[in-house]
């Protein structure tokens, strides 16, 4: 959307030699000979991961990782094998077929050293423990595409949540979804579906749960073969659950006891359950892949057809992520026609928070929110993965009551709980509407388009999609309406430009009639809906740059009608510009540019030229908002009118006063919070002295002064000097040059015990030599913010503060943020640095400290750009405070401290890149 500057933009040349494999889900698969060549040492190295590389170098025990393969199982034909048991086996062999091919040379090697390993089929990749020398080995194999280390993931922490007085016969989630008006008006309560858990377990012979277990036999007989994977260890031949998070999910998705404790969506579904989640990595990729194909209690006879038509999985990672965890078994559950459901994380309330694999594009997650329809606290937030919204959809997740071990039942908050009623209601529609079962594109367009629209715009998004609701909150009662229960027909089509014929991908194509469905065009510009009611429709299709296009289809029984849309494309201007520094410095910004109407999200300026660029269609109104990406500055906004022609729109942000945080500005003065002080001792010039002198650990933990935060200067009789006091705490030399009205501020706790002590404040504009009081208290208490004028320190160079406490029989006094100056939020004489870390072997971003050699307090920290598509991460910015030729050092841990001299200019912006050596290399 702008142009790339040369310094800035990473352009990644990337040579994949062909993988010659040719995979079928008929099963006639073959696997050829490698065509590629051995890889170089250095491109061999960089295949494995820098934080694995560091994990090797630092342990001197063999570590456990990952072996990925390049070899995929085309899966593109399973959609359109009807049949459920055949489309699951020939998903599983076409995986089986593609890793035992491609990993049949590394497995023997494995074997044959006695290395420690387990191989995977669902993901093509085996888990390896091994030292160095291993990794190198396995990275010079041209079959290899990558070794990654071992990761963790854990269930969202979930919340006790309120006890009640009362038990209601639905739970309120339940009834606040609609699924008990689904059970009164269409009779369907999942029945033929069978629902699982990737989680802690289930206690089988729950009285909410027995009933609906799939190896429930009747008159008190279990077969738990194909009904229960023991990823754990923990169980043996029964589903067990000794943490209980796994009881309450599957209680949500389909609990009932028969009397008054209906508290699962769909409680004549069937469910099975893994409790790969979440000892080990291992131990979730297992139960993924048993739920591909599950297999008796030895492992043996796997039977696809026995796989499960949902899964939940209320488990992520426990801060915000975009990793690809458990990206190849998802999409080999979507090949399989499984729809899987994960919960978006408890990371809330902040933006960006969502949790992997909830938060990657092609996984189904859930937010929470409670009873009165307000988003949870906890509930994590989108953007995801390359700004896609997040969550997809909300369910209620608030003091959700379900089953636990023990035959028992509590309220419980988290996604963890909002997860399984989306899990419970699919298998509603899918057990009432035959022809959408393993249908998993349509499934999410039903749910999207009959969510209830919960506007908030806290983090991002639309009144109908945005990044707390997702498309909003779950209507059961509303998607079953929805859902094709009777004779059923299709609608597919292309779009394309009506100029050039070409396909348009990414068309947002509106079906109407009967039922509406919503669906994208892919990337060769076709569509398809998925099984519809029988019928007239409307095809309407909107593109970003083309007038929106519309056609009729009718749809009959059993037949896939073909309608077609071509759409005209508009005229265009471009509107450009650059945004500035507007208070002083007027250098150019690193900013966000949001421009209403304009789907393709924000637009961003170069960190370098500020320069910013977008296409708009031409004869509209339009309303910008800017938002610098540096801190401290005011956001601006602005509404232009195009009229067919290009247009310029510069904008200048000026610095927030209030805060003066933005780089290159401070206070005209000097300031003092002690938050990250010792117990005691000088520090910044500031001492101490006397009898029994100043402390900042709080000895007699007295309360924080008014207004103030973390440590504070206190002066205590509890330090062991009974109450016989005479210390000081003194500032170093302020220079007040140019302040012709300065003031003193700071907050104070004064308690004193009788008359016999003084606290007192004192001014020195001759270095110390003499003193003025300004500020005494003896016998009154004094609290709050003191501010007092210094006319005698005006345009002085060399002044200094004195806080002096003494007498007898002396309490405390303490003191915190202390200002000197007239807090005016001034410009400083310097210029910004910005530029890239990266590692010097892989290339791949380091998030490094960047600083002034001898100035450390001039210091920039490298951060990541995840809504910024044309940026990578590891980018930093510093201020510094000198100019002309000025040394910088770049710090990262596990790497080899770096130096370079950088040519800053005074209110400018000047670029360098590193490239860092790791450290021992």
């Amino acid at each position: 959307m702008r142009p790339a500057h040369p310094s800035r933009r990473r352009i990644a040349t990337v040579v994949v030699a062909a993988v010659a494999t040719v995979l079928a889900l008929n099963g006639a698969a073959t696997a050829l000979p490698s065509t590629a060549p051995e890889p170089t040492a250095a491109a061999a190295k960089a295949k494995i991961r820098p934080q694995l590389q560091t994990q090797l170098g630092a342990q001197e025990s063999p570590v456990d990782f990952w072996v990925y393969f390049d070899a995929k199982a085309d899966l593109s034909a399973a959609r359109s094998i009807r049949d459920w048991n055949a489309r699951g086996t020939a998903v599983a062999r076409a995986l089986r077929q593609a890793a035992d091919e491609s990993q049949r040379a590394v497995r023997g090697e494995l074997t044959a050293s006695g290395v420690a390993h387990q191989s995977f089929w669902a993901t093509n990749a085996i888990k390896v423990t091994g030292d160095q020398a291993l990794a190198e080995r396995l990275a010079a194999k041209p079959e290899v595409s990558s070794l990654l280390p071992s990761f963790k993931v854990a269930p969202p922490p979930v919340i006790k949540g309120a006890g009640r007085q009362a038990v209601d016969a639905v739970e309120w989630g339940v009834a606040d979804i609609n699924a008990d008006d689904v059970w009164e008006q269409f009779g369907v309560r999942g029945e033929d579906i069978t629902v699982a858990s990737i989680d802690t377990g289930v206690q089988f012979d729950h009285p909410a749960l027995a009933r609906q277990y799939r190896g429930n036999k009747g008159d008190g007989v279990f077969d738990h073969n194909y009904n229960w994977f023991d990823a754990a260890g923990a169980c043996g031949g029964a589903p067990c659950d000794g943490d209980g998070h796994g009881t309450h999910t599957m209680g949500t998705m389909v609990g009932d006891d028969g009397a008054e404790n209906r508290v699962g969506v769909a409680p004549k579904a069937r469910w099975i359950a893994a409790n790969g989640c979440c000892p080990s990595d291992a131990a979730l990729i297992s139960s993924g892949q048993w739920l591909l194909e599950p297999t008796d209690l030895n492992g043996q006879n796997p039977d696809a057809g026995k796989r499960p038509h949902v899964i939940n999985n209320s488990w992520g990672t426990t801060t915000p992520s975009d990793a690809p965890f458990l990206e190849d078994i998802s999409l080999a559950w979507t090949a399989s026609g499984i729809f899987g459901v994960w919960a978006n994380g408890n990371n809330g309330p902040g933006c960006r928070t969502s949790g992997a694999p909830g938060s990657r594009k092609i996984n189904y997650s859930v937010g929470a929110y409670g009873s009165d329809h307000t988003i949870a606290p906890f509930s994590s937030r989108g953007a995801g993965q390359d700004g896609e919204i997040k969550p997809n959809v909300a369910a209620p997740g608030v003091n959700v009551r379900s089953s636990m071990p023990g035959s028992a039942y509590a309220s419980l908050n988290g996604t963890s709980m909002a997860a399984p009623h989306v899990a419970g209601a699919v298998a509603l529609v899918w057990s009432a509407a035959v022809s959408m079962v393993g249908d998993t594109e349509a499934t999410r367009s039903l749910l999207d388009g009959t969510a209830v629209d919960n506007p908030d715009g806290q983090c991002g998004g639309t009144d109908d999609d945005n990044n707390a609701f997702g498309e909003g909150r779950l209507d059961a009662l509303a998607l079953m309406k929805q859902a094709p229960r009777g004779p059923t027909g299709r609608i597919g089509g292309t779009v394309s430009d009506a100029g050039t014929s070409k396909p348009l991908p990414g068309a947002t194509v509106t079906i109407t009639g009967p039922v509406s469905r919503e669906v994208t065009t892919d990337a060769a510009g076709a569509y398809q809906s998925g099984a519809l009611p029988l019928g007239s429709y409307t095809i309407g299709v909107r593109k970003y740059g083309y007038a929106a296009g519309t056609t009729q289809a009718q749809v009959r029984e059993g037949e896939a009608v073909t309608a077609d849309v071509r759409l005209t494309p508009q005229p265009m201007s471009t509107v450009s510009g650059t945004v500035t520094d507007g208070s002083g410095h007027g250098w150019p910004l690193y900013a966000k540019v949001v421009i209403d109407g304009y789907p393709l999200g924000p637009v961003f300026t170069d960190p370098v030229t500020g320069r910013y660029s977008v296409r708009l269609p031409g004869s509209a109104s339009y309303t910008m908002r800017v938002t610098a990406q540096y801190p401290g500055y005011r956001g601006a906004q602005r509404t232009f009118e195009l009229g067919g022609a290009d247009l310029t729109q510069d904008a200048a942000l000026t610095v927030d006063e209030s805060s003066c945080t933005a780089p290159g500005y401070r206070f005209s003065g000097v300031g003092e919070d002690f938050d990250d002080w010792t117990d005691t001792g000088t520090r910044d010039g500031w001492r101490t002295s006397g009898r029994p002198g100043w402390r900042f650990d709080n000895p007699g933990y007295r309360p924080v002064p008014e207004g103030g935060g973390g440590r504070f200067a206190v002066a205590d009789s509890t330090v062991g000097a009974g109450k016989r006091f005479d210390t000081t705490l003194t500032s170093p030399a302020i220079d007040l040059s140019g302040d012709a009205s300065p003031k003193l501020t700071f907050r104070t706790s004064y308690y004193p015990d009788g008359a016999g002590q003084r606290a007192a404040v004192g001014v020195s504009t001759d270095g110390g030599r003499s003193w003025k009081t300004v500020w005494r208290q003896t016998t009154d208490h004094a609290f709050g913010q003191v501010t007092l004028p210094l006319p005698q320190a005006a345009n002085r160079a060399d002044v200094r503060i004195r806080f002096h406490y003494q007498g007898r029989d002396a309490w405390w006094w303490a003191v915190d943020d202390v200002f000197v100056g007239d807090r005016a939020c001034r410009p400083v004489e310097g210029g910004l640095v910005v530029g890239f870390v990266t590692d010097r072997d892989t290339g791949a971003p380091v998030f490094a400290t960047v600083s002034r050699t001898e100035q450390p307090g001039d210091t920039g920290t490298g951060v990541t750009t995840p809504a910024d598509p044309a940026l990578g991460d590891g980018l930093y910015w510093v201020f510094s405070s000198a100019t002309g030729g000025t040394e910088f050092t770049a710090r990262a841990s596990g790497y080899q401290t770096a130096t370079a001299t950088v040519p800053v200019r005074a209110d400018a912006v000047v670029t360098r890149d590193w490239s860092l050596a790791r450290a021992g290399g």
